[in-house]
């Protein structure tokens, strides 16, 4: 997927796709979903819409009907921010904006809450929208690029792929995560993962699951324990 953060979650033939990497992800991820049998995706959510998460939305949702799309209400004025606001347009997609304390629907079994932002300011990775996802006994935490929020869950994608600040300010002053996912792209630019981040989660006996490294990353969960395929 290349520099860039996307999540697919699927329970009982539902589905969520949480942000959709950058621009060139989007036939892969379209490709990933077919690849799944995945002909509808109840829910599309973007954390903010910078490039890097929403670049690969065009693709998908011009081949898979998606029954609802949810963001932070941040806007922006990029071509691909621009893109996407017409094929939601065109393809008459119900639309929401979520904000801390609300719910996405999904199934009964999972219950997701969004933990975060109260309200929008000027920085759009702080504005991510960050779930967290309870499924029996077993939690995940999806941040965004939010640097700055956190929460108590057994695994987390880290903030910002593994930015400076992503472990070093929110996650660790929490409870420790058993696992943590780190999406981006092999030798990128950035210079990701920051090595005082990877110090962080390895002082802390964290284990650390890179998308560079490994490609796709698979958790498996029954609710009551979860394992990586």
């Amino acid at each position: 997927m290349g520099q860039g953060d996307s999540a697919l979650i699927e329970h009982n033939n539902h589905t969520m796709l949480i942000d959709a990497g950058p621009l060139d992800a989007g036939p892969t991820i379209l490709s990933y979903l077919q690849s799944r049998g995945i002909t509808n995706l109840d829910v599309m959510v973007s954390s903010h819409p910078h490039s890097d998460h929403i670049g690969g939305m065009v693709d998908v949702l011009n081949e898979i009907p998606v029954q609802l799309f949810v963001d932070n209400g941040a806007t922006h004025t990029t071509p691909v921010y621009r893109d996407l606001e017409k094929v939601l347009v065109k393809k008459q997609i119900p639309y929401a904006t979520a904000v801390r304390g609300d719910v996405i629907p999904f199934t009964d079994d999972v219950h997701i809450e969004v933990t975060h932002p109260d309200y929008l300011s000027d920085d759009m990775n702080e504005d991510s929208l960050a779930l967290l996802l309870t499924y029996g006994d077993v939690t995940l935490f999806f941040p965004g690029d939010c640097e700055q929020c956190d929460a108590t869950a057994d695994v987390v994608k880290l903030a910002h792929h593994g930015s400076k600040g992503s472990a070093s300010r929110g996650l660790l002053h929490n409870d420790y995560p058993q696992d943590v996912i780190i999406s981006l792209g092999r030798n990128n630019d950035y210079h990701y993962p920051a090595p005082s981040t990877m110090n962080a989660l390895t002082k802390a006996g964290i284990s650390v699951h890179r998308t560079d490294l490994e490609g796709t990353i698979v958790l498996k969960t029954d609710g009551k324990r979860y394992w990586f395929v």
